[in-house]
């Protein structure tokens, strides 16, 4: 099937580096060109598929796989996701040898950093991918000099995530703030935090528990840096933008001054 060139493929192209696009990359076709090209060694980063026996025997040394998360903790997908749902206190990245259980392999590189307060999964897997980069940099360097020492995974402290799904975004105020904050910021970019006003879908943006009462849902008004007030079961949530059905994402002052809503409620 047809794929879209990514950035980096085009960039390759640009440079002149041989590039290969496929559905497949275990197929005989992708492993016959792979095979030609003789790679030394397999990176792998935001790969949404896996590597067959074969590919995992390729080059000198086991591939190695960037994964933005603290492992064995958050193994499988949307690792960012469900770091942040969860409500753990620390994220990270991981570098790891590939095996066939999926995020199971030695860890080669690791790096742990405090969740940021109100950043979304997107913004903050931006983030580790940097920061994955440059752990990936030292173990192809330790790799090359003899020095890599992979460590194994304790598969007692080992979680696996689910697929996201759409049903994942859905608001439930009567939690606490800090569990709906972590709700919101983990489901950014999608499937989206989702509350219902006025009988349509709103999107919430930007989340960070805060002090407020009232009944879960209820507005409460802004907060002193025009962060939109959600009371919560405990506590309350300030949120920074909101996207109403169907409109474009706007600032938390902007949806307050033309806000007719007393509450938002969890979407059906």
């Amino acid at each position: 099937r047809a794929l879209t060139p990514t950035p980096l493929s085009l960039a390759a192209r640009e440079a002149g580096l041989p590039v290969l696009e496929t559905a497949n990359v275990n197929s005989p076709e992708a492993l016959e060109v792979i095979g030609r090209a003789r790679p030394d060694l397999i990176l792998v980063a935001a790969f949404r598929g896996f590597l067959g026996a074969k590919l995992l025997a390729t080059g000198v040394s086991k591939p190695l796989n960037i994964h933005p998360s603290l492992l064995p903790r958050h193994r499988g997908p949307a690792p960012v996701n469900w770091t942040l749902i969860s409500g753990d206190a620390e994220c990270g990245v991981s570098i790891c040898q590939m095996e066939l259980k999926i995020d199971s392999g030695p860890v080669t590189a690791q790096k742990a950093m405090p969740v940021p307060e109100g950043l979304g999964a997107g913004a903050l897997e931006d983030i580790l991918a940097r920061e994955g980069a440059e752990l990936l940099i030292q173990s192809v360097k330790a790799l090359k000099e003899g020095a890599l020492a992979p460590v194994s995974q304790n598969e007692d402290a080992a979680t696996i995530n689910p697929l996201m799904k759409k049903s994942d975004g859905r608001l439930d105020f009567t939690k606490p703030a800090f569990e709906t904050a972590r709700r919101v910021n983990g489901v950014d970019p999608w499937p989206g935090a989702q509350a219902m006003a006025g009988g349509k879908v709103h999107k919430l943006y930007g989340a960070t528990a805060a002090d407020g009462s009232g009944d879960p849902g209820r507005i409460l008004g802004l907060d002193n840096e025009s962060r939109l007030l959600i009371a919560c079961g405990q506590g309350a949530v300030a949120i920074k933008e909101i996207q109403p059905e169907g409109r474009q994402k706007i600032s938390a002052a902007e949806f307050s001054r033309g806000c007719r809503h007393q509450a938002f409620s969890s979407k059906p």
